[in-house]
C-alpha cells in the first residue's frame, strides 16, 4: 500500500472564506485508483509551516499532493518552500513564460511581470499543463518519492489531475485498483436503503460501504471489489432493491441522465416553474449540447403568467391557489402545449419562510409531468430553508422527470 498524504494550502481555507473541495475530489480519485490517503493537512501560506510539514510528511510518505500557492502574488509560497525543502535551486522554464504570454496576448492585455514568478521551478521538476489557467502542475521525484503540486484553483486541479497526475501515477505505480460501486440515489432516507440492501451486503466479505448523503440523496460507494463478477452481482442486487431511488451511476448528474434519455428517445422538453425560480432548467442547461431537447423554460411566479404562459385556468388558481395538484396539472401539459415539446414539467410550492398557511406549510411542493398520453404529479413536503428546500424540489422534479422518461 502507498503511504500517500495531502497537504491543503490556503488561509482562505482556514478562514472559512472558501470551501476546501480538492482534498476531497483527489481523495475520491485516489481510492478509485485502490491508493487510500493516510492523512490530509490543511495549512495556512506560512513560508515556514509549509516547509515544516512537507519535510516531515516526506519521511514516511510515498506519495506528497500539495494544493494551492502556486500563483505569482507573494502570499504564493509553495514552489519556493518545496525548492527549499528538497535544496533544489529554480529555474526558468521558458516554455512556461511563453504559454502565459500566448494567453496575454491573445485576450489583448500586456503580460504582467509577476507572470515570470509562475515559470520559476524546482530544478528536475516534471511540468504538467493547465489547459484553463496559468500556473502549471509540478511533479518532483525525490529518490522514490513523488510530490505532486496542483493549483488551489478546483478547475484547474481537476483538469490537471485528469490529464496529467492520472497518467503518471498509472506509470509509475502500476496500479491495479478494485472494482468500485458507486450508486446515486434520491428521495429515499439513509437508514431506509441500510434497512433495504443490508442483507445484500452481508454475503460479500471485504467490501466496504459508504454511505454520502446530501440534501439531494445519498450516494452510496461500495469498495474493496476484487472480481468483476461479485461487481456485475452486487449491482444487479441492489438495483433490484433500490429500483425506484436510484438515478445514476458513478459521477453522472441528474442532468446527465436526462439528457441521455431525451436524446436517446428523441424527445423534447419544455418547464413551467414557480417556487424554483429558474433552478430545474439551470441544471438542466449545464449538461452540453442540451439545446439539442431543452426548447425552454418559463419563471411563472406571479399568476398572471401561469395564466399566460403556462395555461392554467383562473377557475383553477381561484379554488386550488397556485400551490396545488391541480394547478401544477395545468401548468405541466399547458407549457408543453404552449412551447409544442413532448413533455411538460409544472412545479409549485412554498419555499419560505413566509407564504404557509395552517394548510399548506412551507416545504409543501407540487410537481407534475405531462406527456402527450398522460400527467403525473406528486406532492412533497421539504424541510429546511428557503435554499435547501428549492434544491431539493428541483431534485424531486427532474427524478419524476427522469421515471416518466424511462417509462415512455
Amino acid at each position: 500500500m502507498l503511504n500517500t498524504y495531502l497537504i491543503i494550502i490556503g488561509d482562505e481555507i482556514l478562514t472559512g472564506r472558501t470551501q476546501d473541495t480538492n482534498s476531497h475530489y483527489i481523495a475520491s480519485r485516489l481510492n478509485e485508483l485502490g491508493i487510500a490517503p493516510k492523512s490530509i493537512i490543511t495549512i495556512s501560506d506560512d513560508k515556514t509551516i509549509i516547509e515544516n510539514t512537507i519535510s516531515d510528511i516526506l519521511e514516511p510518505a510515498d506519495i506528497v499532493f500539495v494544493t494551492g500557492g502556486l500563483g505569482p502574488t507573494p502570499d504564493d509560497l509553495t514552489v519556493i518552500s518545496v525548492a527549499n525543502v528538497l535544496k533544489r535551486r529554480l529555474v526558468l522554464d521558458e516554455s512556461i513564460i511563453n504559454r502565459i504570454e500566448k494567453i496575454f496576448t491573445s485576450q489583448k492585455l500586456p503580460v504582467p511581470e509577476l507572470a515570470t514568478k509562475q515559470a520559476l521551478i524546482p530544478q528536475g521538476a516534471i511540468t504538467l499543463d493547465n489547459p484553463v489557467g496559468h500556473a502549471p502542475g509540478l511533479i518532483l521525484k525525490q529518490g522514490k518519492k513523488s510530490l505532486i503540486l496542483l493549483p488551489g484553483v478546483p478547475v484547474e486541479m481537476q483538469k490537471i489531475f485528469e490529464t496529467g497526475v492520472l497518467p503518471y501515477l498509472n506509470d509509475t505505480y502500476a496500479l491495479k485498483p478494485d472494482f468500485i460501486l458507486f450508486l446515486r440515489t434520491t428521495n429515499i432516507p439513509e437508514m431506509a436503503i441500510v434497512e433495504k440492501i443490508s442483507d445484500v451486503l452481508k454475503k460479500y466479505k471485504n467490501i466496504r460501504t459508504a454511505y454520502l448523503p446530501s440534501i439531494l440523496g445519498v450516494d452510496i460507494r461500495i469498495s474493496g471489489i476484487k472480481d468483476k463478477k461479485i461487481y456485475l452481482a452486487l449491482e444487479k442486487e441492489l438495483n433490484i432493491r433500490l429500483i425506484q431511488y436510484i438515478y445514476g451511476k458513478g459521477q453522472e448528474t441528474i442532468g446527465e441522465i436526462i439528457g441521455n434519455l431525451c436524446r436517446k428517445k428523441r424527445l423534447t422538453l419544455g418547464i413551467a416553474e414557480s417556487c424554483t425560480g429558474g433552478l430545474i432548467a439551470d441544471k438542466i442547461t449545464d449538461i452540453p449540447g442540451s439545446s439539442e431537447y431543452f426548447i425552454g423554460g418559463a419563471v411563472v411566479y406571479s399568476n398572471k403568467l401561469k395564466k399566460l404562459l403556462a395555461c392554467v385556468k383562473e377557475s383553477t388558481l381561484k379554488r386550488f391557489g397556485a400551490v396545488s395538484k391541480e394547478t401544477v396539472l395545468e401548468m405541466a401539459q399547458g407549457i408543453r402545449e404552449h412551447f409544442n415539446t413532448d413533455i411538460g414539467v409544472g412545479i409549485s410550492g412554498i419555499a419560505g419562510p413566509a407564504g404557509a398557511t395552517e394548510k399548506k406549510p412551507v416545504g409543501l411542493v407540487y410537481i407534475a409531468v405531462g406527456t402527450k398520453k398522460e400527467t403525473i404529479s406528486e406532492e412533497h413536503r421539504f424541510t429546511g430553508n428557503r435554499r435547501m428546500i428549492k434544491e431539493k424540489s428541483a431534485m424531486a422534479a427532474l427524478d419524476l422527470l427522469r421515471r416518466t422518461i424511462q417509462k415512455l
